[in-house]
C-alpha cells in the first residue's frame, strides 16, 4: 500500500522530469519511489526510461533487478544486476540482490556466496552482507563459518536483528543452548518479537524449564495469534504440566490453522507437537513436491529436536 510520503516523492519527481526530462537519475529515483510503493510494472518502465536515456546507469539495472526479483523471474534479475556490476563493481547492492537470487529462488548456494563474497571485497564492513554469507554457509551446513559471519555483522552493528535472528538459528541446530538463549535475549533487548520467544521456549522445554518455556510461548502467541507452531508447542508443554484443557484449546486452535497451509507447514506443526511419524510422512511430501529445500528443512528449527532421526536425515538426502 503506498504511503503519502511515497505518492509525494512519486510526483515531485515527475515534477521535475518535466522540468528535465533528458535526466535519467530521475528516472532511477522514480523507478525506485515505485518499487517502494509496490507498483512495480511501473517501477520497471521508469528504469527502462532511464536506461534509454544512459545506457551506462548501472543504478537503473539494479534497480532493475529488484523489480524482476520481486515479480519472481529469476533469470531476468539475474541479467541485470550483472548488468549492473559489470558497469560499476564498486557498489554492493547488486552483489547482494544476485546473491539472494542464487541463495533463495535457485538454492545455489555455492554461487551465493560467491556473489556475497565478492560485494564484500569492496565494502568488507558491511553487516548485511556479512550476514547474508553467514545465511548461505548455514544453508551449506559450514555452521562455524556461519557463525564468524553472524558475529561479524553483529559487531559492526549490535542491533543487527537478521544476524541475532539467524546466529540464533544456528546455534539451536548445533544444540548449544546458552549460547542460542544469549542471542535471543539480545534480539529481544532490540524489540519483543514473536519468534525468538517461540525458539526460547521450544528451547526451556528441552531443558525441563516448563514454566520458563510457558512464559515465552504464551508471549509468542500473545504477539502472533496465528503461530500454529507456538500454539502447537504451547499444548505439549502444558501436557507436561497437566494442564489438558488448557493444552487441548491450544491444540485445537493451532491444528485448525495449520490445516489451511501446506504440507510442509503441517510437517512443522506435527513436529512440534512430538507426532513423528506424521511429520515425516508430511515432510516427505513437501520435499517431493518442492515446497522446501532440504538445506531449509535441516536448519529449521521446527525439526532442530529430531536431527538424530535416521528417517529424518534420510529424507534430507534421498537416501
Amino acid at each position: 500500500m503506498i504511503t503519502e510520503e511515497t505518492q509525494e516523492k512519486i510526483l515531485s519527481l515527475k515534477d521535475a522530469i518535466a522540468n528535465h526530462p533528458a535526466d535519467s537519475a530521475l528516472y532511477v529515483d522514480l523507478g525506485f519511489a515505485h518499487f517502494e510503493a509496490e507498483q512495480f510494472e511501473v517501477a520497471l518502465a521508469a528504469f527502462r526510461q532511464a536506461l534509454a536515456l544512459n545506457p551506462a546507469a548501472a543504478a537503473a539495472h539494479n534497480g532493475s533487478g529488484r523489480v524482476y526479483e520481486r515479480l519472481g523471474d529469476a533469470q531476468a534479475a539475474l541479467g541485470a544486476y550483472n548488468e549492473a556490476i559489470a558497469l560499476d563493481p564498486t557498489k554492493i547492492p547488486p552483489y547482494i540482490g544476485l546473491g539472494i537470487i542464487y541463495l533463495d529462488q535457485l538454492g545455489n548456494y555455492e554461487a551465493a556466496a560467491t556473489a556475497f563474497g565478492n560485494g564484500l571485497m569492496y565494502h568488507p564492513d558491511d553487516p548485511f552482507a556479512l550476514a547474508l554469507l553467514g545465511n548461505t554457509y548455514a544453508h551449506m551446513g559450514r555452521f562455524e563459518d556461519a557463525i564468524q559471519m553472524f558475529q561479524r555483522a553483529i559487531h559492526l552493528e549490535p542491533t543487527h536483528d537478521f544476524a541475532l535472528s539467524n546466529l540464533s538459528l544456528v546455534y539451536l541446530h548445533l544444540g548449544q543452548w546458552a549460547k542460542m538463549i544469549d542471542s535471543c535475549q539480545r534480539e529481544l533487548a532490540i524489540a519483543d518479537d514473536a519468534e525468538p520467544r517461540r525458539l526460547l521456549g521450544y528451547v526451556y522445554n528441552r531443558l525441563g524449564q516448563y514454566e520458563d518455556a510457558v512464559a515465552q510461548l504464551e508471549r509468542s502467541v500473545a504477539l502472533n495469534p496465528a503461530d500454529y507452531e507456538a500454539r502447537g508447542a504451547l499444548s505439549r508443554v502444558y501436557r507436561k504440566l497437566g494442564r489438558d484443557s488448557a493444552a487441548d484449546a491450544q491444540y485445537t486452535q493451532a491444528n485448525a490453522l495449520a490445516a489451511q497451509d501446506n504440507e510442509y507447514g503441517q510437517a512443522c506443526f506435527a513436529a512440534v507437537t512430538d507426532d513423528l511419524e506424521k511429520a515425516l510422512t508430511l515432510l516427505a511430501i513437501a520435499l517431493t513436491k518442492g515446497q522446501v529445500r532440504p538445506a531449509w528443512v535441516r536448519i529449521d528449527p521446527e525439526f532442530a529436536f529430531i536431527q538424530a532421526e535416521a528417517r529424518f536425515q534420510a529424507l534430507l538426502t534421498g537416501s
